[in-house]
């Protein structure tokens, strides 16, 4: 994955380096069998700051199809004009990730990823988000997700448990940056790695 352009905000880089050593160790206690090309979908993902690190994470594994959605086009643009590869198709699209179902024309995914979600502000929307993931999943497909908050993870967690998926990694980032804006807010704080079965 290249990168074309530096991040937007001071600190991005460190929590982005951060980011990217736990995912390897994350996924590396998963024991990732993929066999081919793999599809990625990154679900509201803003302007997709992680692409570059997720996608080395998973390595030995090679990324064929990476699509990042999210609702806000400004963001998606800033990230479509930062992310380029010789190797793989690359795709950032404006779009209501609880409306998977409706498009059509996507593959289905080996991983999932959702970076900072925030259940606990809109959870009915984020039902429906969990939902549309798992089935836009492959079977045997991975669910990767990060929190902010120890309660938006635990209700993440909740949901999850609700649903046919097993929960196969779930670690507390001992070296997430914690945030001035609000108390028990770190970067990356906690993820969680569900598998569908």
């Amino acid at each position: 994955m290249i990168q074309q352009m530096p991040f937007s905000y001071e600190g991005i880089d460190g929590d982005v380096q951060r980011l990217g050593f736990l995912l390897k160790d994350s996924l590396s206690a998963c024991d990732l069998n993929f066999d081919n090309k793999i599809s990625v979908l990154n679900l509201a993902c803003g302007r997709a700051d992680e692409t570059g690190v997720l996608v080395n994470a998973l390595s030995p594994a090679r990324v064929g199809f990476y699509l990042g959605i999210d609702i806000r086009a400004d963001a998606i643009e800033e990230a479509a004009r930062r992310w380029k590869s010789t190797d793989c198709e690359v795709y950032f699209m404006e779009g209501n990730a609880a409306m998977l179902g409706r498009m059509k024309t996507l593959p289905e995914f080996d991983l999932v990823f959702i970076r900072h979600q925030n259940y606990w502000h809109e959870p009915m929307v984020w039902e429906g988000i969990l939902d549309e993931s798992l089935l836009a999943m492959k079977s045997n497909g991975l669910l990767v997700c990060t929190s902010y908050f120890d309660l938006e993870h635990d209700l993440f967690l909740a949901s999850m448990r609700e649903r046919d998926a097993k929960l196969v990694l779930n670690v507390r980032n001992s070296k997430s940056r914690y945030l001035p804006d609000a108390e028990g807010k770190s970067v990356d704080r906690w993820i969680g790695i569900w598998r569908k079965i």
